[in-house]
This record gives C-alpha cells, sequence and structure tokens, in this order.
C-alpha cells in the first residue's frame, strides 16, 4: 500500500467524524431553538387570552362583543405565524378571536394547566404547532402557530450538513495528496543524497524528521563503510568531513541576550566529534555547559546531540541535574561544569586562564566580537564562550 493511500485512509475518517459531529450539533441546536421559540409564541398566546376570559362570567359572550374582539385581533396580529386563535368549550362551537375561520379545530379536553400539544399537519397538510390553557367551566384556548418556518430551516441545515460532510472528505483527500507528496518527495531527496553521500543542506531537506533521518543514516553508513574499509585493508576515509557538516547544523554558533546578559558561543573547526554546548534561559542570565563525549567519532557526535537535547528539554531549574544525569549516562570525559556569572570567558580547551586577560584588556568589544578575536588566538579552544552584562 503507498504512502498517499495510507495517508488519506488516515485523514478521510477523522475529517468525516469532525464535519459529521459539527453538522449534528448544528443541526440539534438551531432546530430546537427556533422550535422552542415557537412553542414560546403559541404558549404566551393562549395563556394571555385564557386569562382574560377566566375573569369573565360568559367568555363566550364577552369576547365575542365586537370592541373587544377588535381589541384582541388588533393584539394577536402582531404575533408572527398565529394561524389560529379560538375558545372551545364542550356542548358550543368554537369561538374564532381571529378574522378567519377556523380550519381545522382540536377535539381534546381541557388540561389542568397551558401546555404544548405539539407539532400536527392540518387537513391542507400545513405543519403547526399547538397550545392550549384552560380558561375555566370546562373552556379552553387553543393557539395553533405555523411551523412551516421550522421544516424549511431543517431542510436547508440537513443540506448544509451533507454539504459540510461532502466538502471535508473532499478536504481530507487533498490535504492526504498533498502530504504525502511532500513527504515521498523528502524520501527522494534523501535517497538520493545518501547514494551520493553528500551532505543534506537546510535548503535540501524542509522536514526535520526527514532531515534528521538522513543525518543518521549518513553517520550509519559512514561507520559501515569505516568497518569494511578496515577488514579489507583499505585506509578509512576521514570520517570527520561529514561530522563537521553536521556538527555545524547541530551545534551552530549562538549570539542570545536575556536579562540583560549577552552571550556568544563559537564552535571551532577543531573541536572533537563529541564535543558539545547547551546553555538555557535563567531568571537573571544563562547557564551554560561545555563538555567533550568520548569513544568512536560518529558515536560520539550522536551522544553530544542527544546529551544536548536531553539537557535542553529540560527547565533552568533543573539544568545541573539533567547534565549531571546526562553526563553519566553518555560518558562525559571532560566539561567545565555549569557557568552561571554575569561575565565570563571560558573554552573547553586550551589556554583558559589567558583568555579573560584577553577581554580585561579589550573591555570595548562585545561577546561576538570577543569569541571571534579568540577563535583567532587560540584555534585549539574547541569552543568558546563569552558572556557579558550589557
Amino acid at each position: 500500500m503507498s504512502l498517499r493511500i495510507i495517508l488519506v485512509l488516515l485523514a478521510v475518517p477523522l475529517f468525516l467524524l469532525l464535519a459529521a459531529v459539527n453538522s449534528l450539533l448544528l443541526y440539534r441546536e438551531e432546530s430546537s431553538d427556533m422550535e422552542a421559540g415557537l412553542r414560546g409564541e403559541a404558549l404566551a398566546a393562549a395563556v394571555t387570552v385564557a386569562e382574560f376570559a377566566r375573569e369573565a362570567p360568559d367568555p363566550f359572550t364577552d369576547l365575542a362583543e365586537p370592541h373587544r374582539l377588535a381589541a384582541l385581533r388588533a393584539s394577536t396580529g402582531k404575533i408572527p405565524g398565529l394561524k389560529a386563535l379560538y375558545l372551545v368549550e364542550p356542548g358550543r362551537p368554537p369561538l374564532s378571536l381571529l378574522d378567519r375561520p377556523i380550519e381545522s379545530p382540536r377535539i381534546i379536553a381541557a388540561p389542568s394547566r397551558p401546555e404544548i400539544v405539539g407539532t400536527w399537519n392540518d387537513k391542507h397538510g400545513r405543519p403547526l404547532i399547538s397550545a392550549i390553557a384552560p380558561a375555566g367551566r370546562g373552556a379552553m384556548v387553543v393557539a395553533d402557530i405555523d411551523a412551516r418556518p421550522l421544516v424549511r430551516m431543517t431542510f436547508h441545515l440537513k443540506r448544509l450538513s451533507i454539504a459540510l460532510v461532502a466538502g471535508s472528505a473532499i478536504l481530507a483527500v487533498l490535504l492526504g495528496l498533498f502530504v504525502a507528496r511532500r513527504v515521498t518527495r523528502e524520501i527522494r531527496r534523501t535517497r538520493a543524497i545518501i547514494e551520493t553521500r553528500a551532505a543534506a543542506d537546510g535548503d535540501t531537506l524542509s522536514i526535520l524528521e526527514v532531515r534528521e533521518l538522513a543525518d543518521a543514516i549518513q553517520l550509519i553508513d559512514k561507520s559501515v563503510t569505516d568497518e569494511l574499509a578496515h577488514f579489507s585493508g583499505k585506509p578509512p576515509a576521514d570520517s570527520n568531513e561529514g561530522i563537521t557538516a553536521l556538527r555545524a547544523r547541530h551545534f551552530p554558533d549562538v549570539s542570545e541576550s536575556h536579562g540583560g546578559v549577552a552571550l556568544s558561543i563559537r564552535t571551532l573547526a577543531t573541536a572533537a566529534p563529541g564535543s558539545f554546548h547547551v546553555h538555557k534561559a535563567g531568571k537573571t542570565g544563562f547557564l551554560i555547559a561545555l563538555g567533550e563525549v568520548g569513544g568512536d567519532p560518529a558515536q560520539a557526535f550522536a551522544s553530544a546531540v542527544a546529551l544536548r537535547d536531553f539537557v535542553a528539554a529540560g527547565t533552568a531549574e533543573d539544568f545541573e541535574q539533567r547534565l549531571e544525569l546526562a553526563s553519566s549516562a553518555f560518558g562525559v570525559t571532560q566539561g567545565t561544569g555549569v557557568v552561571s556569572r554575569p561575565d565570563a570567558v571560558f573554552a573547553l580547551r586550551g589556554s583558559r586562564d589567558a583568555m579573560p586577560g584577553y577581554a580585561a584588556r579589550n573591555p570595548g568589544l562585545d561577546p561576538d566580537a570577543l569569541t571571534g578575536d579568540l577563535a583567532l588566538l587560540f584555534p585549539d579552544a574547541g569552543i568558546i564562550v563569552a558572556v557579558k552584562a550589557v
């Protein structure tokens, strides 16, 4: 199975699930809100008229008076979607309180309290929401609200949900193909780099994990090549060339400022394969440590990278503890310990005492300029660090 198919099969179900859940929530929320609004309108109309009829000695006679009937129709005419509003009592014909005849009167017993009857269809097939309220003496008021806006809205919501699900499926396929194309392109570049045994620069491989995989395979390939050359009696190639190219990426020069303190770290070409530097910004400056891991060059370099990543992943509070643990685990043969002074100049190897003297004689140099001068004066120092308050 190809990488494209795998990514598409992983992406499509996830996108469909998210779209289906969002569509369901949207449908239920919108339809419930609109239905609740229509129910509230019907119930309010029925309760208002029922309370008025309850106070009348004969509600059928009183409400049928022209001036009161006109007032009721004027007030209820502002209720949107009100299709029917009438007073009904067993044994008497219903009294319509609107200026239209009753097309589908409800034949039900008067309730003990106001309630919603529910959604039903009249004889013309139009959906209605009915509310009834007791008006006393066995009478009740019925209010019918047109539910067609609710039906139309739910229909459009269903169409929208189908469109969202279909669009999510198409988007998932396109994203899966895009990611698969990019990953396969990086893998092809990695294969070409490995076959030519060239170092991969930052522009060649843009995916970090693929770049690290290429670095690891290059180191393994170099180690295997050296071992085969050793057994065949041929002189091994210089493994430091590949490590030097990788070290420029994994241990670049540092120039930072934090808490009023400027930091400069410069790695020289003469640094051993296992040389490393790691730093962490603290509350008032930097915590810095230099060191060197012994052993086979490729293994020493890989251990130095792993040690740096482990220590840098922690906080400033556990910097020293993680450094001590990693140094013991990876076999650090030389190190400076943790340095946290606001003004300091030191190196991994060489003339450590002469460097502070040079800095003292040139107080106007910033940390970057200072490490640049010291790199020319002490080329065997491996790694040079300058810290200065600004």
